[in-house]
């Protein structure tokens, strides 16, 4: 029984270390401007992150094709890509833009698209050669009311030991960047 307890964490390892994701490095919140426009930000440590994808996941009703396969060999996409963006260079470890109407040199690489109030939606920051993604962000359009009602902060998911299960968090932009660049960073 312990030999094969042993090989079932060996094969686990092994699978982590050749599995399909990236290390994280950084963090992915959402938050709202002075207008109360729904923003992504970022905190991370090194390399900044190329980009921005946001996704959400396929449901058995969504009439979006799956991404093509000739063969049959590949599942199914389970996520459909709502909106992408690239990230001008910045000066330090942290950004922001607006979904809306990305400024400060982000850009949408495609139509930006108008959310769905009854989707829930997923943010991560990626680099072009996949060395690491931030973690990402979850939320639904309605979540910009909750960050209103409390200016400066920025929306998470942290684990509630209670609960058992990841939870909304509206953590204050200063411990949102602190995160990024120390907790949430390869050792």
């Amino acid at each position: 029984m312990r030999r094969l307890a042993g090989l079932l964490v060996v094969g686990s390892i092994a699978f982590g270390a050749t599995g399909c994701t990236v290390p994280t490095n950084g963090i992915t919140g959402l938050s709202v401007d002075r207008a109360g426009h729904l923003v992504i930000v970022l905190a991370w440590c090194g390399r900044q992150p190329d980009g921005v994808t946001i996704y959400h996941e396929r449901y058995p009703e969504d009439p979006t094709p799956a991404t093509y396969d000739p063969d049959g060999t590949e599942p199914a996409d389970p996520s459909i890509v709502d909106a992408s963006y690239l990230a001008p260079r910045v000066a330090g470890e942290t950004a922001s833009f607006r979904l809306d109407a990305p400024g400060d040199g982000w850009r949408a690489d495609r139509e930006l698209p108008s959310l769905d109030p009854t989707v829930t939606y997923w943010a991560y920051g990626w680099t072009n050669d996949n060395s690491y993604s931030t973690s990402h962000a979850e939320f639904q359009p309605g979540d910009a009311d909750k960050l209103r009602r409390e200016p400066g902060t920025v929306l998470v998911k942290e684990y509630d030991d209670r609960k058992g299960k990841l939870v909304d968090a509206l953590i204050p932009r200063a411990e949102f960047d602190r995160r990024g660049q120390t907790e949430e960073c390869p050792s």
